[in-house]
């Protein structure tokens, strides 16, 4: 299965905001970095225990927000690997800051059930990561907010924009990373430059 991105469009997207990112291109190692200021509807979702999830929750916090399916068999368990490495680099005190999410994008599989195994196979930490799924109208709406392409091609087989994004505590989407595996070095010292914009403040 192939995931696609243009370079070019992505440009264009990070200059105006994350709205049309595109799905036709080969898949090329790594994950491509992209700059953003743009901000973040609020939305709710179900989380992996079948509880709602209100992104509005999350106020004060930087959010790393991954796109997968559980059923994928190449890309989503390398960007969900990935993200893993990140939390555990995650220093306790950054972890109450930091709030990880997977959306998924195949919420016919991807039940509340589904998601808890998935996320308890890749040894998750629930306290700070949640799997979200729900209704295909509420996550469409999801997907669009975040410049997310998804295409269904048949019963557990999605193509996707592989996005990792990071939310800054006012809900905007600060940096993006297109590609399979985000360099764990590079997101965490994205997150951390954003948990240090209010730190900075509080210093003034």
């Amino acid at each position: 299965m192939r995931y696609a991105w243009t370079t070019a469009v992505l440009v264009l997207v990070f200059a105006a905001g994350p709205r049309s990112f595109a799905a036709n291109a080969p898949l090329r190692p790594g994950a491509e970095r992209r700059i953003a200021s743009t901000p973040i509807a609020d939305f709710r979702l179900i989380d992996e225990h079948g509880a709602p999830f209100a992104f509005a929750d999350l106020s004060g916090r930087v959010v790393v927000v991954s796109f997968a399916y559980t059923s994928c068999p190449d890309v989503c368990p390398l960007l969900t690997a990935s993200l893993r490495q990140v939390q555990d680099a995650l220093s306790p005190e950054e972890r109450r800051e930091v709030q990880l999410l997977t959306v998924t994008t195949d919420p016919e599989i991807d039940q509340p059930k589904v998601l808890l195994a998935y996320g308890k196979r890749y040894g998750a930490d629930f306290a700070s990561w949640s799997f979200l799924t729900g209704a295909p109208a509420a996550l469409q709406k999801v997907w669009r907010n975040f410049g997310v392409g998804v295409k269904r091609k048949g019963r557990g087989l999605v193509d996707h924009t592989p996005l990792t994004a990071l939310v800054d505590r006012k809900k905007r989407l600060r940096f993006g990373y297109v590609g399979p595996s985000p360099a764990r070095d590079a997101v965490l010292s994205d997150i951390r430059a954003l948990l240090a914009e209010r730190a900075g403040a509080q210093g003034h």
